[in-house]
């Protein structure tokens, strides 16, 4: 028999403390997984106590369970892109947090059935971490970490909103659709990874090439989004710079290490103008390193062809901020 009021004395003394590790691992995880160059979203909520009270009352019926075996109280999702995200993300979680659990869905899987894929992380936070050192109150609260690509987060909310589940006793016809449907989800993210891979290698389209180069590095200074349309016709611009093929090529050959080895550098400008994005707006495209590459590298090349296409005003502020000055 369930003991409601139990439940909300429980959950009335926890909520706060669950709430409260929330918004600390949200901002940990929005902060620290653009180390890995990726950009994905991040949400949490805890769990409503009807939920709670009808989660409980339901498993009591299949098995021995309460109020202390729900794990998902606190609930922490991440969406990614594409697949080969994933892999980065299970290595991130197992990095800096405590995995209590880990069930990979899409492993459990028969090869001829298709059903609802994700990571489900069963975790608590990591007190050795510095972030988390002074959360001692916290740190046997354990917690849902649910991770997921664009299409299988799709597939989940239309799931849910058609009230499906694998072990449904539809008519075949009927089953044939859903199997037909999810089946699209599940090739939709194949071939956007497909994709996004023959992207970053695409010789032909120096643009998209660049810009795949540089996007996660970004993303990693500047842990936000940037207006993907002004990149392209920024980069556009400032490889017609560029007399010569070759020279274009070394920019794309180099670029990587260039951003890598100046790391400290630009992690600090970044950590230094971030209350200012506002008024330096290159800082917050990705072809800023580009810029900053050819100030290095061919300075006269940019310096006498910018002002035709941008403000110099805005190479200005760059290159002081660079260590050129004019």
């Amino acid at each position: 028999m369930i003991n409601v009021k139990e439940i909300v004395d429980f959950w009335n003394a926890e909520q706060p403390k669950y709430e409260n590790l929330g918004k600390i691992v949200n901002d940990f995880i929005k902060n620290k997984i653009t180390d890995y160059e990726i950009l994905p979203e991040i949400h949490y909520r805890t769990k409503e106590l009807l939920s709670i009270i009808k989660k409980v009352k339901k498993k009591q019926a299949q098995k021995e369970y309460s109020y202390q075996n729900i794990n998902d109280k606190l609930g922490i999702r991440i969406i990614c892109t594409f697949q080969e995200e994933l892999e980065i993300i299970d290595t991130f979680l197992k990095n800096n947090f405590v995995i209590k659990n880990v069930e990979y869905k899409q492993e459990n899987i028969d090869f001829n059935k298709l059903d609802y894929v994700s990571n489900h992380y069963d975790v608590t936070i990591n007190c050795s971490i510095k972030e988390f050192k002074k959360q001692n109150e916290l740190e046997n609260l354990v917690f849902e970490i649910q991770v997921r690509t664009l299409n299988q987060h799709a597939w989940s909310n239309t799931a849910h909103s058609l009230s499906y589940k694998q072990e449904t006793d539809l008519p075949n016809k009927l089953k044939r659709k859903v199997y037909r449907l999810l089946s699209l989800y599940e090739l939709a993210d194949d071939e956007f990874s497909a994709v996004n891979e023959a992207l970053k290698s695409y010789q032909d389209n120096p643009i998209y090439n660049l810009l795949k180069k540089i996007e996660g590095k970004f993303y990693k200074f500047a842990r936000f989004d940037y207006d993907k349309e002004t990149s392209l016709k920024d980069i556009n611009t400032i490889l017609s710079y560029f007399e010569t093929d070759k020279a274009k090529q070394e920019l794309i050959n180099n670029i990587e290490s260039f951003v890598t080895n100046s790391e400290v550098k630009i992690q600090k400008i970044y950590d230094e103008n971030r209350s200012r994005f506002h008024e330096i707006l290159l800082l917050t495209q990705p072809e800023i390193f580009i810029i900053w590459y050819m100030l290095q590298n061919n300075s006269f090349t940019i310096e006498d062809n910018w002002q035709n296409d941008f403000d110099a005003d805005d190479l200005e502020q760059v290159k002081i901020l660079w260590g050129n000055e004019l």
